[in-house]
């Protein structure tokens, strides 16, 4: 019981630390304001999290650890396990813009976070667990890749580790600056965000379905 209250705390504070980023920026808030926003003292966040590093990490893989239960719930499905390859990896991008669309602010906070991981020197620990939740649909997506060129559907030549990082970094870059930046520029509300996603889908799907050597 008591380990159960302590995880429900940790989780609670989690999310309040989120909030607190997502609202003021990894650079603008501080433990206190963390502290003040969950109802609990500084003391008692330290405790939990003993620097700010370590939060902000874990605040990383909190959001990716929950995208990946939401992928492989998809996953999951009857219906999803019937569609040849090119359909499921359609489908995984499909469920990557509802994510985006109900969690939007977390995608500016992990624009946030990359800055940070390129300007301060992460333990390898937390970095290590960080990166084995951001690629936890890896599995998915890569195997629906295979799937679709045995059946047919994906033609494109190259490795599939190949395909599924440039998926997956293309969409991310999308989906950060969309959050992260909005509208800067005059020709940046010429396109409707949701067509942007809808035209980049279409774009990669048909990249995927044409017969392309491995070096272009």
């Amino acid at each position: 019981m008591k380990d159960s209250k302590q995880q429900e705390r940790r989780r609670e504070l989690v999310e309040r630390a989120i909030a607190c980023f997502c609202e003021k920026g990894i650079g603008a808030t501080a433990m206190a304001d963390i502290a003040k926003a969950s109802g609990y003292g500084e003391a008692t966040l330290y405790r939990y999290f003993s620097n700010k590093e370590n939060l902000i990490m874990e605040c990383g893989i909190h959001f990716w650890k929950m995208a990946g239960e939401e992928y492989e719930a998809l996953a999951g499905e009857e219906a999803y396990r019937k569609k040849r390859g090119l359909e499921q990896v359609e489908a995984l991008l499909l469920l990557t813009q509802e994510i985006f669309e109900n969690h939007r602010s977390m995608f500016q906070f992990l624009l946030e976070l990359d800055g940070y991981l390129a300007a301060h020197q992460v333990g390898s620990g937390l970095l290590y667990e960080y990166e084995a939740q951001v690629d936890r649909a890896k599995p998915l997506l890569c195997e629906a890749i295979e799937k679709g060129k045995r059946d047919g559907t994906i033609q494109c030549a190259a490795d599939t580790q190949e395909i599924y990082y440039t998926l997956t970094h293309t969409v991310l870059s999308l989906l950060q600056k969309m959050a992260g930046f909005g509208e800067l520029l005059s020709g940046d509300s010429l396109v409707d965000e949701r067509r942007r996603m809808q035209l980049l889908r279409r774009l990669l799907l048909a990249g995927l379905r044409e017969k392309t050597d491995r070096e272009v």
